[in-house]
């Protein structure tokens, strides 16, 4: 394959999975609690996204799929114009543990360390919503130093990283943007398990599907 065919190959791939994820911005799956907007199906494009664009094609992919959903469906956005980052954050930083073994993996653990002590900060009081967080570092971190290959469980170890990453940019706004209390937390905790789960199985199914049909390579 020459330099013009991968690079159409690559636009491809970001005109896709942008459009993907900026039309599944207008299914809702969850509320957000604290403020007038809710979650969309497209959580389970940006584990999807990671797991199959190198961190390049999946930072810009991200980045104009948020712009997508932003115009598309501004009820989404819960946190105004910042929304867009969401994806950003989960997409890219999933897509380097992924993609770059050792350096990626401490890179999302890293990500993920600041957003838990982002939220410890002001609401100490309720450590037990960044458990699943903590779960995820820590498979970031294992995944960093131990190489697996069996594709059944590495898919769905890195879409919860990924969609983790992509809820702890969402909590660190959560905290710091609006203001959310820890008290909130405690009603929120149940549904945003309910989301990285269905984040973290959607994108491993959809992925899976898509390399078992030949479209992308493993």
């Amino acid at each position: 394959m020459n330099k013009e065919e991968l690079r159409t190959r690559q636009l491809a791939r970001i005109g896709v999975f942008s459009a993907l994820y900026g039309v599944l911005s207008l299914v809702p799956i969850s509320v957000f609690i604290g403020a007038p907007s809710f979650l969309a199906l497209n959580i389970i494009i940006t584990p999807v996204i990671a797991l199959l664009l190198n961190p390049i094609e999946a930072f810009f992919t991200s980045l104009f799929g948020g712009i997508i959903a932003f115009y598309i469906a501004p009820f989404q956005a819960m946190f105004g114009p910042y929304t867009i980052l969401l994806p950003v954050a989960g997409s890219t930083f999933g897509s380097l543990a992924f993609h770059k073994g050792k350096t990626g993996g401490l890179a999302a653990a890293s990500f993920l360390a600041i957003a838990i002590s982002a939220y410890l900060v002001k609401n100490f009081p309720f450590p037990y919503f960044i458990i699943p967080h903590s779960a995820a570092l820590l498979a970031a971190l294992l995944a960093s130093f131990k190489k697996m290959t069996l594709i059944s469980l590495k898919m769905p170890l890195y879409a919860f990283v990924s969609t983790m990453c992509e809820q702890g940019m969402m909590m660190i706004f959560a905290v710091h943007l609006i203001g959310l209390p820890w008290q909130a937390f405690v009603g929120i905790l149940p549904l945003m398990v309910y989301e990285r789960l269905l984040g973290t199985t959607g994108a491993t199914l959809l992925s899976i599907s898509l390399i078992k049909v030949g479209v992308f390579e493993y």
